[in-house]
């Protein structure tokens, strides 16, 4: 009895969106946001602009628009009707931290667009 109970609390849990189309709203759309910055600081090599060689940083350039997925952010924010403003507010409370994570340029420049919008 006890192992049904678990399987159909599993099945029945909601789970958490993970891609920008799941998201349900503008809040989860901007938590998947950090979720998806977090994971582009984790897989982007620290290095310094004046460091890296031109096709490395092209590839790097590349690897973060893969993962920043921002054509299918700005789809889901206007299915959604999130208004500009309330992207903003939500991601200036949802992305800190984040700015401790950074630690080359390539980085801090991912990431601008998340620190600006609590200025």
């Amino acid at each position: 009895m006890t192992v049904i109970i678990a399987l159909l609390t599993l099945s029945c849990a909601k789970t958490e969106p993970s891609k920008p189309g799941q998201a349900r709203n503008c809040e989860e759309l901007v938590q998947i946001g950090r979720n998806i910055a977090e994971l582009v600081l984790e897989e982007i090599e620290e290095k310094e602009l004046n460091e890296i060689q031109e096709r490395e940083l092209n590839k790097t350039i590349k690897r973060i628009e893969d993962l920043a997925q921002t054509k299918n952010f700005l789809t889901r924010s206007s299915e959604l009707n999130c208004s500009e403003e309330e992207l903003k507010r939500v991601a200036c409370l949802s992305y800190q931290g984040l700015s401790q994570k950074a630690r080359g340029d390539i980085t801090r420049e991912y990431l601008r667009p998340y620190f600006e919008a609590c200025g």
